[in-house]
């Protein structure tokens, strides 16, 4: 048995303790994801993970008794758009749960549309204030306040630079957040804030951000933005004379291929939060090794997010004895505990208020690879 096998053994055990032998019925899931522009990069892979997900389910009874149809569509990273596509399938009436969508500004147009609409919506955004919207969401990705501050700890601890600029994107209040949570735990640690400067997600010239950064020489550089954006600053800021010597650190997207290839040598010594380590576990590693042999490539942690949702799905879905449902799924999906996971240290739980919890570690970037630093 693979090491897959024996995570999708361990969570069937866990679902048939819990609720027995379930009717059988089927969940039809919506996925409103961006596969093109600007969250393309979160996208991608996430519907790799989620397809190699159910498809393994789907062939070895991961969803009990029951069945899943899924069903994808890109909103091309357009919030309108995705508000369009979630009111389409949720007023066709046969839908019974949305998947998605990704980015923090998407989730929080949609939500209020899902809670009328009364459907579970289950996203990847980042801001936890996605939550608060209704019952009915439900968010696969753990608060800034949880997984930026290993980061800002091991950065402020170990490297204890004296200083730091800050660069991170405007229009969406994910990136705002993780910001400001790596910023007030980096000061706790006496580190001197140099400056707090703010882009937009399409702005693409940094000739002045780069003046700036270099004429304040910090120490540190975090960068918190969409991967090939970020790349792009950090690749102006080295060419406007940025010292070598300078810690760069970002968010969980550096840890992405997108950004590796965007920066070239100039991804070497970064570092970023991660939620998947390759070498985590055997479940982690044949993972890996499955997926490269699906689509040629390493899986990022937003491969191995995908995945991990439809194992919390999975889950919901064995633990429904009946009818599945709008209502039974939501229920469902509120009950999640100590699921068998990818992310993190391999189990996720909701906990008060619908909050995931899940873990994280700090990875750095080193000859194209991520190695483990904490």
């Amino acid at each position: 048995m693979t090491a897959l096998g024996k995570l999708l053994s361990t969570s069937l055990l866990a679902a048939t303790t819990v609720s027995g032998t379930a009717q059988a019925d089927e969940a039809n899931i919506a996925a409103i994801l961006s596969t093109t522009g600007t969250y393309a990069f979160v996208g991608v892979p996430l519907v790799n993970g989620i397809t190699m997900a159910h498809e393994e389910f789907r062939a070895s009874g991961g969803y009990g008794d029951h069945t899943v149809s899924l069903q994808f569509d890109d909103n091309r990273s357009d919030r309108q758009e995705a508000i369009s596509l979630l009111t389409r399938r949720a007023n066709a009436g046969d839908v019974d749960m949305i998947l998605g969508p990704i980015a923090s500004s998407e989730a929080m147009a949609t939500g209020p549309v899902a809670v009328q609409l009364e459907i579970p919506m289950f996203t990847v955004a980042m801001t936890n204030e996605v939550l608060p919207l209704g019952e009915w969401i439900f968010k696969t990705t753990e608060t800034a306040a949880t997984y930026m501050p290993p980061l800002a700890d091991y950065i402020g601890e170990t490297l204890a630079p004296d200083n730091c600029y800050l660069v991170s994107i405007l229009d969406n209040p994910g990136y705002v957040i993780q910001k400001d949570v790596f910023r007030d735990t980096l000061a706790a640690h006496g580190v001197e804030i140099l400056a707090d400067d703010g882009i937009l997600a399409t702005d693409t010239d940094f000739t002045a951000l780069s003046t700036s950064i270099v004429n304040a020489d910090p120490q540190c550089l975090f960068v918190t933005t969409p991967p090939e954006q970020a790349a792009n600053v950090i690749l102006q800021a080295r060419q406007a004379g940025l010292r070598q010597d300078t810690i760069i650190a970002g968010d969980t997207g550096l840890g992405s291929s997108q950004f590796i290839d965007a920066a070239g040598s100039a991804a070497d010594g970064v570092l970023f939060v991660s939620i998947f380590v390759e070498t985590y576990s055997d479940e982690t590693r044949d993972f890996a090794n499955q997926y490269e042999a699906e689509y040629g490539v390493s899986p990022d942690h937003w491969a191995a997010t995908g995945y991990s949702m439809m194992s919390v799905i999975a889950a919901a879905v064995r633990s429904i004895d009946g009818d599945i449902n709008r209502d039974t799924l939501r229920e469902a999906l509120t009950n999640t505990e100590d699921v068998p996971v990818l992310m993190g240290t391999g189990s996720m739980t909701f906990g008060e208020g619908r909050l995931p919890s899940h873990g994280s570690v700090v990875m750095r970037i080193e000859d194209g690879a991520w190695e483990v630093v904490e």
